[in-house]
């Protein structure tokens, strides 16, 4: 009774819409700060270090975005205003699950690797992100957008237009203001106008970025094709402190570790990932960037190790399962050649050649590895796997060799944060990290005959593993995600050998340190070397890195980032990771 008197007193407004759109937002506005009332007591901690002018304006700038949101909305007829509700409870019901998963909203970087990731790593990651508790916050926020259903439409499609341009020129004109001002980690606030904000400012963050070409190298010509071969593993997902070979207390790596003992592995210890996600990490990793945020767009407008090796006579190739840093540069050229690139090769070029990846998993890139090498020298390959993106139980074959820890996640069971989900969690990755990384090594070693090779092996960045009691697996500051492994891997005729046995002990590896390291593996000349590098591995001494850095959030700088560090001595616990249990167990 009272809703229907409330409905008829708005119908029977002079300014339905108006009054509506406002009301609506009132109400939009009031449960967003009852659901999530923790969030606002948070947020008020930002006053001090913005203002109350900038705190308080920002707050008028999200209430006044809501009433001009609704207001087109109501502009729109039956059919398309319906439409625009049901996508609009989609966009609810989205911010919600990354809201309860990572505790923000969607960001501008979140849409950027939303719309650049594979489908298969998306539909994964999606996973992590069930709770029941998406839909009791989204349904208040769905019954206030259906009460936008009953207003009439008294206007003629012009007069709509006409009265839709103060509020859309509101919508983008804010929404501006913020991208110059206000980061987006700050303000978490409404759904529906954060993900409008998130969508422009990828717009703007796009507007902004360097198109043109990269800087080029100084003219050099190789006199002849090398004859040992270079790769570079980037893994996916791999957290350093899991492996044994780190002394993690679960045999996840034993064929590493008797590489060790034989002196063909070097183990560089647990390196400091350049970023908490794959695009970040992969864009320093490629293009020797060492500073963070990259506002002067040097990652895209650096020399990449494919142009040094391509100079150093290399033949140079990319194989691509993740959809790594280069894939969007890919897109953006319309499918072209990315220079220096000799061969890019994907999951279509493993089918092509009868492997199949979805069976043998990365098992299958190491035997296409192995028969590259045996055939000749003289490669530079850069290989994104596919690793152990959650979810984790899909990694590794339904084998009992390869099921080790038990019991174990299902496909496409989601994160538990119980003693017992969390043990399977545990296991379920243990597992993956013996197949994933150890059994790559084995057959690539066991089935190469071609001994004159080295490989830098790391991973992109690593997983929290919920000790914490996180859902999320990556993509936020934890320090424990930048956990990742780093050793060299060599050929028993490699000709530079002895550069492994010079390295001295006890130093500490980042990511920002591989791109000189590969440069020197090249023989890259100092006078070919374009940019201030940080050091090699080679050339680092125990006083080196007593403050390693890193970066999550927006590459350039725009909006949501925050730089992290790791310091000299880290803290309590950083470099450590254990089981739940400390040995097979049977379900």
């Amino acid at each position: 009774m009272i809703a229907k008197r409330f409905l008829r007193a708005i119908t029977q407004d002079p300014y339905p819409r108006a009054t509506t759109a406002l009301l609506a937002a009132t109400l939009a506005v009031l449960i967003d700060l009852i659901f999530r009332f923790s969030e606002y007591q948070d947020l008020s901690h930002v006053l001090p270090v913005v203002g109350a002018m900038k705190f308080s304006g920002v707050l008028t700038l999200v209430f006044l975005q809501v009433v001009a949101l609704f207001y087109l909305i109501l502009l729109l007829p039956g059919s398309l205003r319906t439409v625009a509700i049901l996508l609009s409870v989609f966009v609810v019901v989205a911010q919600f699950s990354y809201w309860v998963t990572l505790s923000q909203f969607m960001t501008g970087t979140d849409l950027f690797l939303v719309l650049t990731v594979g489908a298969d790593t998306l539909g994964e990651a999606i996973l992590s992100f069930r709770d029941t508790l998406i839909f009791l916050y989204a349904l208040p926020y769905v019954l206030v957008l259906f009460i936008l259903l009953r207003v009439p439409l008294r206007s003629t499609f012009r007069k709509s237009l006409a009265l839709s341009v103060l509020p859309a020129f509101t919508l983008l004109a804010s929404n501006y203001v913020l991208f110059l001002h206000v980061p987006e980690r700050h303000f978490h606030l409404n759904p529906l106008t954060s993900f409008i904000r998130t969508t422009l400012h990828y717009e703007f963050e796009t507007l902004r970025e360097y198109h043109g070409p990269r800087d080029d190298l100084p003219a050099f010509h190789a006199s002849q094709r090398p004859l040992d071969s270079i790769i570079y593993v980037i893994d996916e997902s791999v957290r350093g402190s899991n492996l044994s070979l780190n002394g993690y207390p679960r045999a996840t790596t034993p064929f590493l570790q008797s590489l060790e003992t034989q002196g063909r592995l070097k183990n560089l210890g647990i390196c400091v990932a350049a970023g908490s996600f794959s695009h970040i990490s992969n864009a320093y990793l490629v293009t020797g960037h060492n500073a963070f945020p990259d506002d002067a767009f040097r990652t895209d407008k650096n020399p990449t190790l494919f142009d040094y090796a391509k100079k150093m006579g290399y033949e140079t190739i990319y194989i691509d399962i993740d959809n790594g840093y280069l894939f969007p540069l890919r897109k953006a050229a319309r499918e072209g050649p990315v220079r220096s690139l000799d061969r890019w090769m994907n999951e279509q070029s493993f089918k092509e050649r009868h492997i199949d990846l979805e069976a043998m998993k990365d098992v299958g890139i190491a035997r296409f590895l192995s028969s590259l090498l045996n055939e000749g020298g003289g490669y530079f390959v850069l290989v994104n796997k596919k690793g152990l993106h959650f979810h984790y139980r899909n990694r590794y074959p339904d084998d009992p060799a390869f099921t080790t820890w038990k019991p174990v996640m299902e496909v496409s069971e989601p994160i538990d944060l119980s003693p017992t989900g969390r043990e399977k969690l545990v296991n379920t990755y243990d597992n993956g990290i013996h197949f994933e990384v150890d059994e790559f090594f084995r057959v690539f070693v066991s089935e190469t005959t071609n001994q004159n090779y080295v490989i830098l092996y790391t991973s992109d960045h690593g997983q929290t593993l919920a000790e914490q009691g996180q859902v999320y697996t990556h993509m936020k500051p934890d320090k424990v995600i930048v956990d990742v492994p780093e050793f060299l891997v060599v050929g028993e005729r490699y000709g530079q050998k002895t550069l492994l046995t010079g390295i001295p002990p006890g130093i500490r590896v980042s990511h920002l340190n591989n791109f000189a390291t590969l440069l020197d593996l090249m023989g890259v000349p100092m006078s070919l070397r374009v940019r201030p590098y940080d050091k090699s591995i080679f050339s680092l001494t125990a006083e080196d890195n007593r403050v390693r850095y890193y970066m999550t959030g927006s590459l350039r700088g725009f909006g949501d980032y925050v730089v992290s560090m790791i310091p000299t001595p880290p803290d309590e616990g950083w470099g450590l990771s254990r089981p739940v249990d400390n040995g097979p167990k049977s379900e």
